[in-house]
């Protein structure tokens, strides 16, 4: 007897670790790598289940500019007349100093007001604008800064929010096309006559004109735009002086003042020569450079004079004259009618983009932006339409758009939605010029997140929280929830922008409810659909939360029939106008299929959603199966097919719970037609479901029955004929079998050796030898094919007594011969007898062929036990054969015997 083992203490620290043996170190390789593999290759899936993938919605962009698009009623003009803001040229008096110093980076989430504001006041306090938005410390505190008043905010013509239309506004896209004739201006559509103005009425302002006590958000941008623009360097207190710009009057320049320059233009008016009112007006800010009044101290009676002479100039035709008026303004840092005048002179110019190239004019752009971040989207929200009206055109530049993303547009941006949000959500009641200019930092938003790069400083300045917020909160605007989708749809293919955005509160039931308020609009639902599937398809946990929502797949189901009914109906009329459908509803259907066949990857929600839904999506999906409209259409069958995979991957024979063994014979002969389709990808997705249903007898006897068997055992033909085709450099057939299709298809074979008609009639046909063939060409190349040919050859032999009754000798021999060189560990991979290199047994290939050798050498196992038992047998009856002869004096061969037997 041995003793009880006493329980050590502490080892001496001299003492080295214990040692793993070369077991354990293989072992745990071996976990980690398969369990990486699962993690990596099948995002918490069954390896027969995918995500499914989709192109992104695609409208190409109209090569107008327009500011709403589509002619609708109540919307603010895309021509105008700017004579008015000869008018219009009062400015109001020098504002207090303040000591709020506001930066972009310090939006934060907003806190809880113990009080709504008023609808008749600009805005709250300093410092309760301070305690909701910015949460500035006081030692943050730096200088002091003028803060100029705004006039109070004329409202522009009301837009109608329209709920159950189905027509967007014609919205930037993809790329812009081309001008038809290079050098020829190509003036963008407009609403109105060119002199139509916008009306103004002082008294409807829904703010009411501000008091010297309050202060609102606008003001606080306002005061401190020059920290908006960090990079730039532009806005210090000594700017950098042109010196490659000339006035007229060179000679004299040390000599000529502001004052000067005003009267060569006052002299201008009427007699208009446009090359030296440019001179003039690149003179006039020269003059103004050096005279340091490019600063909003400038005496208001200077600026009165210097608009009032500009303002003369502001219906001139000469895009060149139109761009250095504005530069004039914006350097006066206006205010009010001032400052939306001159956004829409920006506006105006940014309509055609053959003037693209005058905004790459020194210091012009800064200046702009720099008007913009003085501008409220509350107060100031006629400045912010045609302002970021101007910008969504010049964002269809790519190179305008990289430098106004470099001046650091996109965080003023998401600044400005985050004041519209807490306004609609404090005050509920939107003005509708605030709602305008919503649309159009939206859609100008879309612009810039065209390009990748820009999706980290999205995340970090949190542009992803607020569009969803905006979302919610505007849910009724049409307009915006498109611009928004579309812009969703454009982040979401980035999956940190995923996580971003279903880290929104309620984001799912934000979907439902879009879903079915605008079900009938199919460039919303296309798009907000495109979204989910991709955040479903990479992120496990989204499906479940999904899930969990209430209707989450019944208004799938409900838009799925929607666009099925548009789709047929569309069809019907292309027959009789022999017209194509100007509709999109297929592709709708691709993207609502998308989202369920992702959301089954998890097996829980396989189960549960074919038990509560999977009647209605297998009869639904059916119907385009069957239907000749949609055949022609391959995205989406191969939608639908990679849908039925994942569903019935969780099929089972209890025929009272699922509904895949009741309506199987209805699927197998939905799909049979797409086992010969010239789409790769649909015969691949055919076998699939066919191997998921072939686990029923019902399903293999009805396969054995069909043409269905005939074309499994050509797609083993076509598979050795490419590989012949391959080695005589010969190209004679379109048809291509790849690897995974060979795999998908004697993965079906595999089911089918359960039956003994299916292996007589496996027999019949030549399949054993074909997949000899294959087991010879393929295997040493791909270990995972060759285990599916060795699991199909045992399943066709499991119960046979005597091999010669299903294979020949010759296909004995031929596995004899492949199968022992397939499983010579030292010939493949140089590993001997007790070696311990671990190396190799850890590695990818070595891992795939040891799955491959489980099966190969039963295989070899059962095929060499047969042939020692044959040969007892065979010696045995030749002793018993050879007493017969010796009896009867009759002589016969052993090979003869063979040859009888």
């Amino acid at each position: 007897m041995k003793s009880n083992p006493v329980n050590k203490g502490p080892s001496p620290f001299y003492e080295p670790p214990p040692r793993k043996t070369s077991a354990e170190i293989i072992n745990e390789a071996r976990i980690a790598i398969r369990e990486s593999q699962i993690a990596e290759n099948s995002s918490f899936a069954a390896p027969s289940i995918k995500p499914l993938q989709t192109q992104r919605p695609f409208t190409p962009r109209d090569k107008e500019r327009l500011l709403f698009g589509k002619t609708k009623a109540n919307r603010p003009p895309s021509s105008f007349s700017l004579r008015y803001l000869q008018n219009e040229t009062n400015l109001p008096s020098t504002p207090p100093d303040s000591n709020l110093v506001l930066v972009p980076n310090m939006v934060t989430k907003p806190k809880t007001s113990a009080s709504k504001l008023s609808a008749h006041h600009r805005s709250s306090s300093l410092s309760e604008i301070n305690d909701k938005i910015f949460n500035i410390p006081v030692k943050d505190i730096t200088h002091k800064v003028k803060l100029p008043s705004l006039d109070s905010c004329r409202p522009l013509q009301k837009r109608k929010i329209f709920k159950n239309t189905t027509s967007l506004d014609n919205l930037p896209e993809e790329t812009e096309l081309p001008s038809a004739e290079p050098g020829v201006a190509e003036s963008r559509n407009a609403f109105s006559s060119p002199q139509e103005r916008t009306v103004f009425n002082q008294s409807d302002s829904i703010f009411g004109r501000p008091s010297l006590k309050q202060q609102n958000l606008s003001q606080q941008i306002i005061e401190h735009s020059e920290t908006l623009f960090l990079k730039t360097g532009f806005f210090a207190r000594q700017l950098v002086t042109n010196k490659t710009q000339q006035s007229i009057l060179a000679e004299n320049k040390t000599e000529r003042n502001v004052e000067n320059v005003l009267k060569d233009l006052n002299d201008q008016h009427g007699n208009v020569n446009e090359e030296d009112t440019n001179h003039l007006l690149l003179e006039l800010y020269e003059c103004m450079e050096k005279e340091k009044m490019l600063d909003p101290k400038v005496p208001s009676k200077l600026k009165i004079q210097i608009l009032k002479c500009l303002y003369k100039f502001v219906e001139s035709r000469n895009e060149q004259i139109l761009i250095n008026i504005a530069k004039v303004i914006l350097s006066l840092k206006v205010t009010g009618n001032n400052l939306s005048g001159v956004c829409k002179l920006i506006f105006k110019v940014a309509k055609n983009d053959q003037n693209d190239n005058l905004f790459f004019q020194k210091n012009l752009l800064e200046l702009f932006l720099d008007a913009l971040g003085r501008s409220s989207p509350l107060d100031d929200a006629e400045a912010c339409v045609y302002g970021y009206g101007a910008v969504k055109f010049l964002t269809m530049n790519p190179k305008l758009s990289d430098k106004i993303l470099d001046l650091g547009i996109l965080q003023l941006m998401i600044l400005h939605i985050k004041i519209i949000n807490m306004a609609k959500t404090e005050r509920n009641v939107m003005p509708d010029q605030t709602s305008h200019a919503l649309f159009q930092l939206t859609g100008a938003l879309r612009n810039l997140v065209s390009e990748e790069l820009v999706y980290d400083t999205f995340i970090s300045c949190g542009a992803i929280t607020q569009l969803c917020r905006t979302l919610e909160i505007f849910s009724s605007d049409l307009d915006i929830v498109a611009n928004i989708s579309r812009t969703l749809s454009i982040i979401s293919t980035n999956e940190c922008c995923c996580d971003k955005i279903v880290e929104h509160k309620d984001i799912y039931k934000i979907f439902i409810n879009l879903f079915d308020k605008y079900s009938g609009n199919e460039e919303i639902i296309i798009r907000l659909t495109y979204t989910l599937g991709n955040i479903v398809a990479k992120i496990d946990n989204t499906r479940i939360k999904y899930f969990s929502e209430e209707r989450s797949i019944e208004c799938l189901i409900d838009l799925w029939k929607i666009y099925l009914e548009r789709t047929l109906y569309d069809c019907s009329l292309k027959v009789e106008k022999n017209e194509e459908p100007n509709s999109n509803s297929e592709d709708v259907m691709i993207k609502i299929i998308r989202v369920i066949a992702n959301m089954v990857i998890n097996p829980e929600i396989g189960k549960e959603l074919n038990e509560k839904y999977g009647s209605q999506l297998i009869d639904q999906v059916l119907k385009v199966l069957i239907s000749n409209p949609f055949k022609k259409n391959e995205e989406l069958v191969l939608s639908i097919l990679s849908t039925l995979n994942n569903l019935s991957y969780y099929y089972t024979n209890d025929m009272d719970v699922d509904i895949f063994h009741v309506k199987q014979i209805d699927i197998v002969e939905g799909i049979e037609e797409f086992t010969r389709s010239k789409n790769r990808e649909s015969v691949i997705e055919t076998m699939r479901i066919l191997g998921n249903l072939s686990r029923s007898k019902i399903t293999r006897n009805f396969i054995s029955e069909s043409n269905i068997y005939d074309t499994l055992i050509l797609l083993l033909e076509k598979g050795l004929l490419l590989k012949f085709l391959e080695e005589s450099n010969l190209m004679l057939i379109m048809f291509t079998v790849d690897p995974t299709l060979l795999k998908t298809t004697i993965g079906v074979f595999v089911n089918l050796m359960s039956d003994n008609r299916s292996r007589i009639l496996f027999k019949k046909k030549g399949g054993v030898g074909k997949l000899i063939e294959i087991l010879k060409e393929f295997c040493e190349n791909d270990w995972s094919l060759g285990s599916l040919v060795c699991q199909v050859l045992w399943n066709y032999c499991i119960d046979t007594i005597d091999l010669y009754e299903l294979l020949s000798e010759k296909e004995i021999q031929q596995l004899l011969v492949l199968l022992a060189d397939y499983l010579d560990e030292e010939k493949l991979f140089g590993v001997e007898e007790h070696t311990e290199d671990t190396d190799v047994f850890v590695t990818q290939e070595y891992l795939v062929w040891e799955e491959f050798a489980n099966v190969a050498t039963n295989l070899l196992e059962k095929i060499e036990y047969f042939l020692d038992t044959f040969d007892q047998i065979n010696i045995e009856t030749d002793k018993e054969t050879s007493k017969t002869i010796k009896d009867n004096d009759t002589t016969i061969s052993i090979s003869a015997w063979y040859n009888y037997g």
